[in-house]
């Protein structure tokens, strides 16, 4: 008896300290990079996109926008229903800009959509 509850109980917690994995939810995830970030780039002296912090704006075909803010590091993640959308980096008319993207959702699987601004620097 006591064998058997012992099974029973370390069964118990074996299954208590399994994880399902991530969710399977449907959406988006990426990167808002912002650039140029210099007024004249020249060889040797890089000038890299810099994250870039704001509101990123999804709308269905219905014109229904699902809207998140990225981090500090430009990273952001949506959940969405499958279906159509317009992805953008949401600015106040520009510059910046940002630059819409179209996409597809499927159900279960998150896809990445990096973005991008332009700073407007020439």
């Amino acid at each position: 008896m006591r064998r058997t509850l012992a099974t029973a109980l370390l069964l118990a917690l074996i299954a208590c300290g399994r994880t399902s994995g991530p969710a399977s939810t449907s959406g988006i995830f990426g990167t808002v990079t912002a650039g140029p970030t210099c007024p004249v780039e020249r060889v040797g002296s890089p000038c890299p996109p810099a994250p870039w912090v704001g509101t990123v704006r999804a709308t269905d075909d219905a014109g229904h926008p699902t809207e998140t803010t990225t981090d500090e590091n430009g990273d952001y993640t949506l959940t969405l229903e499958p279906g159509s959308y317009e992805v953008v980096a949401v600015t106040d008319g520009g510059p910046p800009t940002g630059q819409p993207v179209a996409i597809d959702v499927q159900a279960g699987h998150p896809i990445r959509v990096d973005l991008t601004v332009d700073t407007g620097i020439r």
